[in-house]
């Protein structure tokens, strides 16, 4: 079968939002007040006709998971979002984060964009022999000028909306009142015949599960491209970290200006971020909800492509959310010769609908899709690729044990 490295980690995951509000969209008038709304969008419900279905942004949930990689991980370097330009009134107009992705864990593996002023308009090009390591400049032949460029790292770490397994019948309304007992002394000397009537304060929230889809592209971490119209890595660290060996020119790219950390941390940063993931908390209006966004399910396997072959995975029924076995072995077929490690099920028992799970567990043992080779001690053997039923935490534990350093 060949070697296949596992180059990316895919997986698909549900979070029981059941009575739930975890990302907001404003305010709109409902009765004698206002209501809360959660984000949603239109989709086709069954039978015709559209309806709104609520979803949590890309963004948002990679804040609860970038929060808890924080919290799990307190040794790691935090990054902080800081002002870098300001208006005539001194106030912010442009923001940026660490962009330093040899130190910053966070920063290799989610990415970053670091607006330069003046970007996308030359300069002088450079001439200080010093800078002979630099990535080659891009030059505007015509002027004999080069072009200052941002430092932009585009996600190794990808991720779709949160998204409403349930059409209809999602929707909830909490009316909560605020009972005033008494003016305040600024009211009463300008308004003394006020009444203290309630105020209500009401939010739409949901009753569903939500489903989301990820990748992370293993090999890319650790690994850093500094040509074109983009760097990943500042000039500066870049003379910095090569004279403190902290990384190298990456050999299997001769002449390019690519750059690898040496004693790359990939598979601890990748196992931290799993783990991170399998152990997710965050979300709006959790004083009020408290809803636990750690995932329910977690399918999750190694892939020698970047396909982020677990969607559509999921359905809704009366007795609660269902894995479509078919669809799933059809998927694990189709890309057999691409799975480059086990596939992991992790899932909460009882959580899915109770034949479904039946059906799972009886289906799971023996399964078996393409192989892959492993060299341990200098001595190469190929495995099976198994399906694996457990947890959601054993799940992200077991799919960081196979990834290779």
């Amino acid at each position: 079968m060949g070697n296949k490295q596992l180059t990316h980690v895919v997986g698909t995951f549900l979070i029981q939002a059941e009575g739930a509000f975890l990302n907001g969209a404003g305010t709109e008038p409902y009765g004698q007040g206002d209501i809360t709304m959660p984000k949603t969008f239109k989709t086709l419900r069954e039978g015709g006709g559209q309806t709104q279905i609520p979803y949590v942004s890309s963004q948002a949930w990679k804040r609860w998971l970038r929060d808890t990689f924080q919290e799990e991980n307190p040794s790691e370097p935090k990054l902080q979002i800081l002002t870098t330009d300001v208006n005539k009134q001194n106030n912010t107009n442009k923001v940026g984060a660490e962009v330093d992705p040899v130190n910053f864990a966070e920063a290799d593996i989610f990415g970053f964009m670091k607006a330069e002023k003046g970007q996308g308009k030359t300069k002088e090009a450079v001439t200080d022999e010093d800078n002979d390591i630099d990535q080659e400049p891009v030059k505007d032949n015509s002027k004999g000028k080069e072009k200052v460029r941002p430092s932009i790292r585009t996600s190794p770490f990808q991720s779709s909306i949160l998204v409403s397994l349930r059409k209809t019948g999602w929707e909830g309304i909490d009316n909560g009142y605020v009972h005033p007992k008494g003016l305040s002394q600024e009211v009463e000397a300008k308004h003394p015949d006020a009444n203290p009537t309630p105020l209500p304060y009401n939010t739409k929230f949901y009753n569903t599960q939500l489903q989301g889809i990820f990748g992370l592209s293993y090999s890319r971490l650790g690994v850093f491209r500094c040509e074109g119209d983009r760097i990943e890595i500042d000039q500066s660290l870049i003379t910095k970290y090569l004279n403190e060996k902290k990384i190298e020119l990456h050999p299997d790219f001769p002449g390019r200006k690519i750059y690898r950390t040496i004693n790359n941390p990939r598979k601890d940063r990748a196992t931290k971020i799993l783990m991170s993931l399998a152990v997710m908390r965050g979300g709006a209006k959790q004083a009020q909800f408290g809803t636990p966004v750690h995932p329910q399910i977690l399918i999750i396997a190694g892939i020698s492509s970047g396909n982020l072959i677990f969607n559509n995975i999921f359905e809704d029924s009366p007795n609660g959310p269902k894995i479509k076995i078919e669809t799933l072995d059809e998927i694990l077929k189709d890309y057999s010769t691409r799975l480059s490690s086990n596939i992991y099920i992790g899932i909460r028992t009882g959580y899915l609908e109770v034949e479904n799970e039946k059906k799972l567990r009886e289906w799971a043992p023996g399964k078996k899709y393409g192989k892959r080779m492993i060299v341990k001690d200098s001595v190469s053997e190929e495995y099976d690729n198994e399906v694996k039923i457990c947890t959601p935490i054993e799940a992200a534990n077991e799919i960081s044990e196979e990834l290779p350093a």
